[in-house]
């Protein structure tokens, strides 16, 4: 597997980087340790990332003219998120490299070429319905069960745009969602455990797999991430399998996730592939050798892949700013707590997350005992994840 237009990217060349989440920035920082020199591109001017870039060309993702002075003042452009539009960066293509290629976001943008796909491979997923109507809900209510998901085909990466259907009483309240695009109604797993496969790919194919995290959810909210995850051998060596299967048929370079659901027999179901770096690879900021922005700009600039080692179990803990008083307190008698904050601006205010700390120990029982006693998260471990992040 290689993705077809890429070429070598050495000191003093220079990175586009298009999109706006917390990724940017610390794919600046990555990319200038490389000698690299950074465009970023993208609608709002006052974001972190093209705030820290050394040029950055404000446009809208469909701005043709904005997007051609972009793409042929770079000599690659990489999406640092899932959320940039594929057909932005196909158009892209025909001015610079697009390392990652604009596959892997065609197939996860789309909830039925994402469920082809898993099919393809004769991996098990959530069952579903495609539902243009309240009575297509009625009809298939009955073998997709009770509590279920409707979810939009296109992924709008808007938690209103999807309604969780607890009983027969709450159908009706779909009409008005029905009337905007067309959904999927997605059963629910009963999961023990959401697991996490983070891998690097590189241009010629070479793979490199973190190790195995576990994601724990407050709500539809990502409270921490857990590494090492504790799972069985039978359930290490199939993540393995699937994982590697998926990365075969997947054309994509550099670092993506996978997402399981697991019950408590051990069945495995694929959740969601994310092909960029997600938030729970910060957890490897410092419990590997290497961190996932390392590792992603050594796979687009065409560099070997780092081998990697897991230096000490780590637990990442997101924060918003409710809780900003309590991490005071962390801050100042935690020596083996790390903390890393958002940049916060005009655009950022609304906005309830503040940053993630991790926790470092000789165990992850032990960091967790740590971040249990500070009392500023309910630990709570949710049966179904929805689509939180």
């Amino acid at each position: 597997m290689a993705v077809a237009n890429n070429a070598t990217l050495y000191p003093g060349n220079t990175l586009g980087i298009i999109g706006d989440s917390s990724n940017g920035s610390q794919l600046i920082t990555a990319a200038r340790r490389l000698g690299l020199r950074v465009i970023a591109y993208g609608a709002n001017e006052v974001s972190e990332t093209m705030q820290l870039a050394d040029v950055h060309i404000v446009g809208e993702p469909n701005d043709g003219n904005k997007l051609r002075e972009f793409g042929e003042k770079c000599d690659s452009v990489i999406y640092e998120s899932e959320h940039v539009d594929a057909q932005t960066l196909k158009y892209l293509e025909q001015f610079t490299k697009i390392p990652q290629g604009t596959n892997a976001l065609e197939v996860t943008q789309d909830r039925l070429i994402e469920r082809a796909f898993f099919d393809q491979l004769n991996l098990n997923s959530a069952p579903y319905a495609t539902v243009i109507s309240l009575s297509d809900i009625y009809e298939s209510i009955n073998s997709i069960g009770y509590p279920s998901i409707l979810k939009p085909i296109q992924k709008s990466f808007a938690p209103h745009a999807e309604l969780r259907i607890n009983t027969q009483t709450d159908i009706p309240e779909a009409a008005d969602l029905l009337n905007e695009r067309t959904y999927i109604l997605e059963s629910t797993i009963p999961s023990q455990q959401e697991l996490v496969m983070t891998i690097a790919q590189g241009m010629n194919g070479e793979r490199k797999i973190f190790p195995i995290a576990e994601n724990v959810y407050d709500e539809d909210h990502l409270l921490e991430t857990i590494v090492p995850a504790a799972v069985s051998d039978s359930v290490q060596n199939e993540l393995l399998r699937i994982t590697n299967e998926i990365a075969d048929a997947l054309e994509y370079v550099g670092v993506f996730e996978i997402s399981f659901s697991v019950t408590k027999t051990e069945d495995i179901y694929v959740k969601r592939i994310v092909p960029a770096i997600h938030r729970p690879g910060y957890v490897f900021n410092r419990s590997t050798n290497v961190s996932v922005f390392d590792q992603h700009l050594r796979a687009i600039a065409g560099m070997p892949l780092s081998d990697i080692k897991l230096f000490m179990p780590t637990i990442m803990v997101n924060f918003d700013k409710s809780q900003m008083s309590a991490i005071r307190t962390q801050w100042n008698i935690k020596n083996n707590w790390y903390f890393h904050m958002y940049a916060q601006n005009k655009t950022t205010e609304k906005q309830t997350r503040a940053g993630y700390a991790l926790v470092e120990a000789n165990s992850t029982q032990q960091a967790q005992e740590q971040i249990d006693n500070t009392e500023i998260w309910k630990h709570q471990t949710v049966v179904d994840f929805g689509n939180a992040e």
